[in-house]
């Protein structure tokens, strides 16, 4: 395999370099003073409290992960869910929750597989990042209707399924809501 070594000694250099730098600024000196706003300042030059910052711990990496690395990740072929689907919310959603964020738990038979992420699709749009969990939160919503969906992407990032569409429905006020999956 011509282009592993080169490869890792780029690693090496990278790491060594990254190991000085945070060498070097470990030794600077950091001041600390507080501004007339009351803010707490930090800076490099005198003019307040000397501060003691400790050098970062670099930890190296194991065998595992060295190996891990060095071997790109294999395409597995894709086996779809037999259940994706959004647990029922039992309680009406107001503005004033909906602005803050709402969490929607995601049900997927069996459960979610390593390597697999979900992203929340609302009103058509991605609401939220692909990632690896069963809590997704849909955030900022106005009032009215709005149709979430759940998309389960592999380890390429390829969309490979959805769930059905889900009706939320956001209340201007503290009035009773509905929750349509």
């Amino acid at each position: 395999m011509p282009g592993r070594p080169c490869h890792m000694m780029l690693w090496i250099v990278v790491f060594w370099l990254l190991l000085a730098s945070a060498t070097s600024q470990a030794r600077a000196e950091v001041y600390r003073h507080t501004d007339a706003r009351g803010n707490v300042v930090w800076s490099d030059r005198p003019g307040g409290t000397r501060a003691e910052i400790r050098a970062p711990r670099v930890l190296s990496p194991s065998r595992a992960s060295d190996k891990s690395m060095a071997t790109p990740v294999a395409s597995t072929r894709f086996t779809p869910y037999q259940r994706v689907f959004f647990k029922p919310r039992s309680a009406p959603v107001t503005l004033e929750q909906a602005r803050r964020g709402i969490p929607l738990r995601l049900e997927t038979v069996p459960r979610l597989r390593s390597g697999d992420q979900v992203q929340l699709i609302i009103d058509g749009k991605r609401h939220q990042s692909a990632l690896f969990s069963h809590v997704l939160m849909a955030m900022g919503l106005a009032a009215g209707r709005h149709e979430l969906v759940a998309e389960i992407l592999d380890s390429t990032g390829t969309v490979r399924q959805q769930s059905r569409v889900m009706t939320l429905e956001v209340l201007p006020t503290s009035e009773a809501g509905a929750l349509t999956p």
